[in-house]
């Protein structure tokens, strides 16, 4: 570029400061003149706007990931993140260069009102871009396909017609980060078998931790402490009736593993899963149960040293006291739809009023990084107050789409 055309820009870039009503000496150098390629357009690129955590991501050299299929809204994935990706306009547009000159480093002060030019390539221009928002992993459909090839033991896998899914073939259906996959995987008690991911058919879970409780009670056995190995030999002395592979998984649903003083894995059942698995087991094939009964066998059920607490049932169970005889029945969270707004229509319309205890464990799981009950429960019911006690119900009339 010759002498005459640097100092007929200087003399452009002069005219626009006095049209900007704008002091040179409060500007840095050097002045960027911007040109556009002769291919400059808005469409080669998309702009994706970035939280800070999704950033730190790329910078320490992980990936994005956008899943879906064809009929789906594409998602964004993060390795244990999702978010929703919405289109938004700009007022102003932007216009993209990519060697301009932005570091303060490379910047400094006008001296004299003396200019000085640098030119750049502007390769395009966009009035809009992707935003990005945290939202619920989308794990409706997870449970759908596991739900086609439940397992009910080796015996029946040469009957067995469903599909029958790895973690890469979930991931290709599921838009859902690995993370969130495992995490639902892990709480909806899924096992791995073979490489494939299955759900353990209930009646299967009801015999084999029935073989399990019998022989904690017929060795006399702390449910604190149960060894692994000496329960898979004990019941499998006559034949496999447990293998020992879903003794380990129902062990690890159902308790978790304690230290030792021996070298002997040893589990602990959980009071409260152990509970629920009963209540549920006596609730899964009845429309209703009289509370009072229900309580009766319920608490006379569990093993021994094991008390059944009303409070286990949240979550698990509906206890309806306006009814007379007080009635419960059968209400799982993990049935319930993963929209916010349809799980409060779902809610709502099984019973009108919750106080906070009940309707917590119906809510917390959907809330994402951030949100908590309390808002949730702000933004999508009306509270009030009966006999000091304080109540949820719906703040508008139930849609059904």
């Amino acid at each position: 570029m010759c002498d005459t055309d640097i100092l007929s820009d200087i003399k452009d870039v002069r005219a626009r400061l006095e049209l900007a009503k704008l002091d040179i000496r409060d500007l840095k150098q050097p002045t960027q003149v911007l040109t556009f390629d002769e291919d400059a357009n808005d469409q080669d690129v998309t702009l994706l706007e970035l939280d800070k955590s999704v950033l730190q991501v790329i910078q320490n050299g992980g990936s994005l990931v956008i899943r879906g299929n064809e009929d789906d809204t594409a998602v964004l994935c993060t390795d244990d993140s999702t978010f929703s990706l919405k289109r938004a306009v700009t007022s102003n547009s932007l216009i993209l260069v990519p060697d301009c000159t932005t570091n303060k480093d490379d910047l400094h002060d006008t001296i004299d009102d003396e200019i000085s030019l640098l030119y750049r390539s502007a390769v395009g221009w966009k009035s809009d871009y992707l935003e990005m928002q945290r939202i619920h992993p989308q794990t409706s459909r997870l449970l759908s396909l596991l739900q086609q090839s439940y397992y009910k033991g080796p015996q029946f896998e040469e009957e067995q017609a469903g599909k029958c899914f790895t973690l890469s073939e979930l991931m290709n259906e599921i838009q859902a980060s690995e993370v969130e996959v495992m995490t639902f995987l892990c709480k909806i008690n899924s096992c791995c078998i073979e490489g494939k991911w299955r759900l353990l058919d209930f009646g299967y879970i009801v015999e084999c931790m029935g073989e399990l409780l019998q022989l904690i009670e017929c060795e006399s056995w702390s449910c604190g402490r149960v060894p692994f190995v000496e329960a898979v030999e004990k019941i499998n002395d006559s034949g496999e009736l447990v293998p020992s592979f879903i003794l380990k998984h129902l062990l690890g649903s159902y308790g978790f593993q304690v230290d030792s003083d021996e070298d002997v894995v040893c589990y602990q059942l959980d009071e409260t899963k152990i509970c629920r698995f009963f209540a549920e087991m006596l609730l899964r094939d009845v429309s209703k149960f009289n509370l009072k009964e229900f309580l009766e066998v319920w608490k006379s059920s569990v093993p021994s040293g094991m008390v059944a607490d009303e409070k286990y049932l949240l979550g698990l169970a509906l206890i309806d006291k306006t009814s007379n005889p007080h009635t419960v029945k059968l209400f799982k969270v993990d049935q319930l739809p993963i929209d916010m707004q349809q799980r409060f229509n779902s809610l709502f319309t099984v019973k009108e009023k919750w106080t906070y205890e009940q309707i917590e464990p119906y809510i917390e799981d959907i809330c994402v990084k951030g949100q908590t009950v309390s808002a949730m429960l702000t933004k999508h019911a009306r509270s009030s107050t009966m006999d000091g006690v304080k109540y949820f119900s719906t703040r508008k009339p139930i849609t059904t789409t």
